[in-house]
């Protein structure tokens, strides 16, 4: 915990830094912005290593095929990396582009998963000729 709350306080301490230099320039501040995003994303990767392994544990305990993981894996990453890029975007005054970006997120993760539909649907196929 003691990670998050230095994390927060750092996210915090780059706000306040940020409205300080957003009178003098909007580019500083934007970079700033992205530089900030970098570092959380990064450093969150710290809480998410025991929820991997437990993710790989369920895994096996269920014996599922490993591109299944994967693919709800990437699904999950696609989404946090085109809500952050919408809302630099956004911040930088780009409502349009931030919009867009969320339209093309949405559009890779239902493309991402036709593969998991279609397993569905070949479960479904095989459940309902056995009944």
């Amino acid at each position: 915990m003691d990670t998050f709350f230095r994390l927060v306080g750092g996210v915090l301490i780059a706000v306040v830094l940020g409205v300080t230099l957003s009178r003098q320039s909007q580019d500083i501040t934007l970079v700033l912005s992205i530089g900030v995003c970098c570092m959380v994303v990064m450093a969150a990767a710290v809480f998410l290593t025991p929820v991997m392994d437990l993710i790989r544990r369920l895994q096996q305990l269920a014996q599922l095929e490993e591109g299944a993981l994967n693919t709800v894996l990437k699904a999950v990453g696609i989404g946090l990396v085109g809500e952050i890029a919408a809302l630099v975007c956004g911040d930088a005054g780009n409502a349009a582009l931030s919009k867009a970006v969320q339209i093309a997120t949405a559009s890779a993760v239902l493309w991402l998963s036709v593969p998991l539909m279609e397993e569905l649907l070949v479960l479904i196929r095989e459940v309902l000729e056995l009944s």
